[in-house]
C-alpha cells in the first residue's frame, strides 16, 4: 500500500495542469459586448469574441474598409484587441461609421452552493468505492465531464487552431483520460488494479479542477454553453474526482485486510 501511495504522489506532482481555460480566457462579472454599428454597413458586422477580449469585423460588403489603421478588404475579417473596448461605454472608428459597444456587469452565483454540490457528488464517488465495477463507472463519468469542460472551453475560443488550445486546456486529462480505458478494461478483467487505477484518475481530476474554483463565483465563463452547465462540469470534475480517490483507496484498503 505504502508503494501505491507514493506512486500516486509521484503522479500528482508531475502531473500539473496547463491552464483552467483554454486560451488564457479566464471567468469574471463583466463582459464587452457590441450594442451596434452607426451608421450601419450593409454586410459589415462586429462583434466582441474570446470572452470580450477581441473585436471581430467581418467585412461582407463590396468594398474594403477601414478600422485601426488597418485595411480589412472584401470577403475578409479582421480580429484584434482595443483597450477602448474596456471603458462602460465604448466606440472605435469603423470607416465612415462608429462601433459602439459596453461593458455589462453581472454579479456572479454563491459560490457555497456550488462548493456543496461538489462536496456531495464527493460523497457519492467515494461510495462508489463499494464495488469494482461501480469504480469503473465512476471513472468514465468524470472523465467525460473534464472532456466535455476542455472541449467547451476550446470551443469558446476564436482565431486559433482547436488541437493546440485543447491540449494546453487538457492539462493532468492527457494522461488521465487514456487511463480510464484502463480502469474500464480491469473492472471488466475483475483485476485488483481496477481501484488503484480509479484513485490514480481520481486524484489526477482533483488537480485539474483546483483551478476551476473561480467558475464558482463568477458569472460569465469562456465556455461554449450555459455557465451552469460548466459550472456542473467542474463540479463533477473535482468532487467526483475527489470522491474516486478516496473510494478507490478504501477499495484496496478493504481488499487487503481480508488477505
Amino acid at each position: 500500500m505504502r508503494a501505491l501511495l507514493l506512486a500516486l504522489v509521484l503522479l500528482i506532482s508531475t502531473a500539473t495542469p496547463v491552464q483552467a481555460h483554454a486560451g488564457g480566457l479566464t471567468p469574471q462579472d463583466h463582459l464587452s459586448r457590441v450594442t451596434g454599428i452607426e451608421p450601419p454597413l450593409p454586410g459589415v458586422t462586429a462583434e466582441m469574441v474570446n470572452h470580450g477580449t477581441q473585436l471581430e469585423i467581418r467585412n461582407g460588403s463590396g468594398t474594403p474598409i477601414t478600422v485601426a489603421d488597418h485595411v480589412i478588404g472584401v470577403g475578409e475579417a479582421y480580429l484584434f484587441r482595443d483597450e477602448r473596448t474596456t471603458a462602460p461605454q465604448w466606440e472605435v472608428p469603423l470607416g465612415t461609421s462608429v462601433i459602439k459597444g459596453r461593458v455589462g456587469t453581472t454579479p456572479g452565483p454563491n459560490p457555497l452552493w456550488w462548493l456543496l454540490i461538489t462536496a456531495a457528488i464527493a460523497l457519492g464517488g467515494y461510495f462508489l468505492g463499494r464495488r469494482r465495477a461501480l469504480l469503473a463507472a465512476g471513472v468514465v463519468v468524470v472523465t467525460a465531464a473534464h472532456v466535455w469542460h476542455a472541449v467547451g472551453s476550446t470551443l469558446a475560443v476564436t482565431g486559433q487552431p482547436f488541437v493546440p488550445l485543447l491540449i494546453g486546456a487538457s492539462g493532468v486529462g492527457l494522461v488521465a483520460w487514456p487511463l480510464t480505458v484502463v480502469a474500464v478494461v480491469a473492472a471488466v478483467r475483475r483485476r485488483p488494479a481496477t481501484a488503484f487505477v480509479a484513485a490514480v484518475v481520481g486524484a489526477m481530476f482533483v488537480v485539474a479542477g483546483i483551478p476551476d474554483f473561480d467558475s464558482f463565483r463568477f458569472s460569465q465563463l469562456p465556455f461554449a454553453g450555459p455557465g451552469d452547465l460548466d459550472r456542473l462540469l467542474v463540479a463533477l470534475t473535482l468532487g467526483g474526482g475527489l470522491g474516486l480517490a478516496a473510494g478507490g483507496f478504501d477499495f484496496m484498503r478493504r481488499a487487503g485486510s481480508t488477505t
